[in-house]
C-alpha cells in the first residue's frame, strides 16, 4: 500500500514518510503515483478517495501495489519515475515558450 505522503518531501519521518530526502519529492499526487505505477508496469488498484491515518481529514488516495519488491525499492523506483515526469514536463513547456512570440 503507497500512500503520497511516504513520498513527501516536505513531511518528517515521524510525520509518514518513508524514504531518504535523497528520494522524497515535493506534494506527490496520487495522479502521479499512478502514472509512475503504470509506466514501471505494476500490478496495481488505486483508491483516490482514501485519507492517510494520520491525516484523517486530507483524502489524499493510495495506491495498492501488487509486487516481489521490497516496498522500499517500489518506493524508491516510483519517487525516480515521477522526478523523470516532472522533468520532462518542465522541459516541454520551456521548449514550447521558447519558440513562441507574443502577440503586439
Amino acid at each position: 500500500m503507497i500512500w503520497p505522503i511516504y513520498l513527501d518531501s516536505e513531511k518528517s519521518l515521524n510525520e509518514g514518510r518513508k524514504v531518504s530526502k535523497e528520494y522524497a519529492i515535493p506534494e506527490p499526487r496520487i495522479k502521479e503515483i499512478v502514472k509512475a505505477t503504470q509506466k514501471l508496469r505494476y500490478k496495481y488498484f488505486a483508491e483516490e478517495d482514501k485519507a492517510y491515518p494520520g491525516e484523517w481529514y486530507n483524502k489524499s488516495g493510495r495506491v495498492i501495489i501488487t509486487s516481489d519488491e521490497s516496498k522500499k525499492e517500489i518506493l524508491i523506483n516510483l519517487s525516480n519515475a515521477i522526478k523523470q515526469m516532472r522533468e520532462m514536463k518542465k522541459e516541454n513547456r520551456s521548449s514550447n515558450k521558447k519558440g513562441k512570440k507574443g502577440r503586439r
